[in-house]
């Protein structure tokens, strides 16, 4: 696609006439008419000035290039945030595994204080 087929369709999408294109950039229509069917090209200017009625990049008008969408933006607050959440689940984590084993270690000794007495009080282990 050229720059003249990008002006021609961003123009379409807008729902606006080669007319109404060269009022707001300021240059007749004729103009329009030549960049579209590629008699002439815009002055920088202009490319500035049409990128920001169709709300496209400069890039995007004179080479095509799309710009890169950016989902993931983080801040260094977010990274911060998350070191910080990371830090605080491992902490719980880390505090269930020790109440975990301690009530583990706690149900054992029971379970052999348990056994000893039992095995004192009849005199071994039964036959």
């Amino acid at each position: 696609m050229t720059i003249a087929d990008r002006i021609q369709s961003l123009r379409k999408q807008k729902g606006m006439s080669q007319e109404e294109l060269a009022d707001h950039i300021g240059v007749s229509r004729q103009a329009v008419s030549k960049w579209e069917s590629e008699q002439a090209t815009p002055d920088l200017d202009k490319v500035v000035i049409m990128s920001e009625i169709f709300e496209v990049t400069t890039d995007y008008l004179l080479k095509g290039i799309e710009p890169v969408e950016v989902k993931d933006h983080k801040t260094m607050a977010d990274v911060v945030d998350g070191k910080i959440l990371t830090e605080k689940n491992g902490k719980r984590a880390k505090s269930v595994l020790k109440w975990v084993l301690i009530g583990l270690g706690a149900f054992l000794t029971i379970d052999v204080i348990s056994l000893i007495v039992f095995l004192l009080l009849n005199g071994g282990f039964p036959a």
